[in-house]
Order: structure tokens, then C-alpha cells, then sequence
């Protein structure tokens, strides 16, 4: 049998063409985003370095924040309906750095699971108390600082882990001794 030039080429693209539909999806084409709806109702955090509103029992606060997430299908779609496979993100991880050094990056965990097509709130820690102890004294003007934000997960497949997701946000966080109300109501 003798095959010619465009038998061969015919075959030659034919086999790329399959390899491009077998791909399917890769962590560079998800199923699924994750979206950073937004940190702290979009509204400035102000870290407060002391509470003393009772005399007797001043204390560091913590400064936590809420965060909206959100899961979208990567291609505009539909939301995938519960039970599927990739219905459901499930963010485990958060890193926090400040653009001038206010703070120490700080690493925590999370398990948040965000539906397809839908939402999920979680609180997040943003600094480290004794830190903030450490500054008492030494700040003399209010300090404001721009927190990057970054979030990771992956989406749930049947049966397994599956693709990593990743979102990142950003927060405005002015430190300072702020008297002895709840700033940030």
C-alpha cells in the first residue's frame, strides 16, 4: 500500500486534533473561580493597639475581619448543580502581608466551602496581638498600611481533590491607639 504526503498530513492532524479534546481541564482551565467578594464589607479596618475601656481589664484586640467569597464557573456558565462533580470550592488557606511592614506576614487556615453559583462568608485573623503590643508607645501618628490578602483552595471533584484555585484581595488598615470604643462598628 503506498500512502502519500496528504494521507500522512491528514493522519498528522488528526492526532493533534484529538490530543487538544482529550486535554480537558488543567489548574491553567479551571471549572470553577474563586472570587474574593470583599474583606470587611469594603470598608477600612482600623487595628486598634489597646483597648481600655475597662481600666481594670485592658486587653490587645484581635483584629479579625469577615471575607465574602464566591464560586463562579470559569466560563460564564450555569452553576453546576449540587451533587455534581466540581460543584463546591473549598478554601483551607490565607497569607496576609503588609505593603510597609506594620505587621508580620501571617499564615492561617481555613475550611470554607463555597457552592456552585454561590456564596460563603468566613472570619480571618489579619495580625499577630503581640505585635501589636510591641508597638504601644511607639507610634505617634496613625499608620496606614495596605494588606495583601492571598487565598488558596481547590475545587472538590467526585472522589478526590481536585484543580487549585487561588483569589487575592486587598484591605486598608490604619493602626493606631484609637481610645477605647469599637472602631471598627
Amino acid at each position: 500500500m503506498k500512502v502519500n504526503r496528504a494521507v500522512l498530513t491528514g493522519m498528522a492532524l488528526t492526532a493533534v486534533t484529538a490530543l487538544l479534546f482529550i486535554g480537558g481541564c488543567t489548574s491553567m482551565s479551571t471549572r470553577a473561580d474563586l472570587h474574593v467578594v470583599n474583606v470587611n464589607d469594603g470598608k477600612t479596618y482600623f487595628s486598634d493597639l489597646i483597648n481600655e475601656a475597662d481600666s481594670l481589664h485592658p486587653f490587645i484586640p484581635v483584629d479579625q475581619v469577615l471575607v465574602k467569597f464566591s464560586n463562579v464557573q470559569h466560563d460564564g456558565g450555569l452553576p453546576v448543580q449540587p451533587g455534581t462533580g466540581f460543584d463546591e470550592i473549598i478554601v483551607d488557606h490565607y497569607s496576609v502581608t503588609y505593603n510597609n511592614g506594620i505587621f508580620s506576614a501571617l499564615d492561617g487556615g481555613l475550611n470554607v466551602t463555597i457552592p456552585s453559583g454561590g456564596e460563603a462568608t468566613a472570619a480571618i485573623v489579619i495580625s499577630n496581638p503581640s505585635e501589636k503590643g510591641a508597638l504601644l508607645g511607639s507610634i505617634t501618628t496613625t499608620v496606614t498600611a495596605t494588606a495583601r490578602i492571598d487565598f488558596t483552595g481547590w475545587v472538590r471533584t467526585t472522589g478526590n481533590d481536585g484543580e487549585r484555585v487561588s483569589a487575592t484581595a486587598y484591605l486598608t488598615v490604619q493602626v493606631d491607639n484609637f481610645g477605647d470604643s469599637d472602631v471598627n462598628q
